[in-house]
């Protein structure tokens, strides 16, 4: 009696047996990769959601701001990192924040903060509404009012005893705490002209002495952050800062 030949299924059997074990196993590797990524996910937004809170409530106590406050951990798994002591590259801002009888919305961007309170230093910006520009510029802003115009700072409005309409043009240049407003052209009747020049008109005298430089002194400000520049840009008067490495400013008690 001749036996049948061997199906396929007796041949191969053993092999697709080991086949299905290795599939098998490859997807209980991947859903096990999966989860360990969703946990760890799950567990750096969980972290970093309650230190970005505890800078809120820092940033909240030291500049009592009138608007909201914001905090935002731009370093990769930011959240994980504070579990070793570093919290990497951090953003905050506020609105709202009153210094110096103005008030500016504030930004600050800190390299490598630290836990303890330390960072590589960064940059900052106070941004000044034209209205309070306005009322802080004195005998120059004597009738006129602050605004932007091509990215240079103007004060524009009626000035002597005829109500001339002007419009001069004004550089702003820094120190590490002051800012200097000067004006450097004037428009008088359609005519544009150097402001020393402004003396030669009859009708516009009186306006070269009210157009002198006007220096603001930036004060109070925390140890390590320098005045950097000033520009004229749409929302208002903004005002550029560096920071130094070392404890953040206000940093007292840490960080996070």
């Amino acid at each position: 009696m001749i036996a049948p030949p061997a199906r396929p299924t007796d041949r191969f059997g053993a092999s697709d047996h080991v086949t299905r074990y290795r599939r098998n196993r490859i997807r209980v590797l991947a859903a096990i990769t999966a989860a360990l990524a969703a946990l760890t996910g799950a567990t750096d937004l969980l972290v970093e959601h309650r230190a970005e809170e505890r800078i809120v409530t820092q940033a909240s106590r030291r500049l009592k701001p009138e608007g909201t406050v914001r905090a935002d951990l731009t370093t990769p798994l930011a959240g994980l990192r504070t579990l070793g002591g570093e919290v990497g590259d951090v953003e905050v801002s506020a609105k709202g924040v009153r210094r110096q009888h103005a008030v500016m919305d504030v930004s600050v961007r800190l390299k490598d903060v630290t836990t303890d309170g330390n960072s590589a230093g960064g940059t900052g910006t106070a941004t000044i509404g034209y209205d309070q520009v306005t009322r802080r510029l004195g005998a120059l802003g004597n009738g006129l009012t602050a605004a932007a115009q091509g990215g240079d700072l103007t004060l524009s409005g009626s000035v002597g005893r005829l109500g001339l309409p002007v419009t001069v043009r004004a550089k702003l240049t820094t120190t590490p705490d002051t800012f200097t407003i000067t004006p450097t052209t004037v428009n008088v009747l359609g005519r544009t002209m150097a402001v020393d020049d402004i003396a030669a008109l009859p009708a516009a005298s009186g306006l070269r002495d009210q157009l002198e430089p006007r220096t603001v002194a930036v004060t109070g400000l925390p140890h390590g952050v320098a005045l950097t520049s000033a520009h004229a840009a749409g929302n208002g008067l903004v005002l550029a800062f560096s920071i130094a490495p070392g404890p953040t400013p206000g940093a007292a008690g840490g960080a996070v």
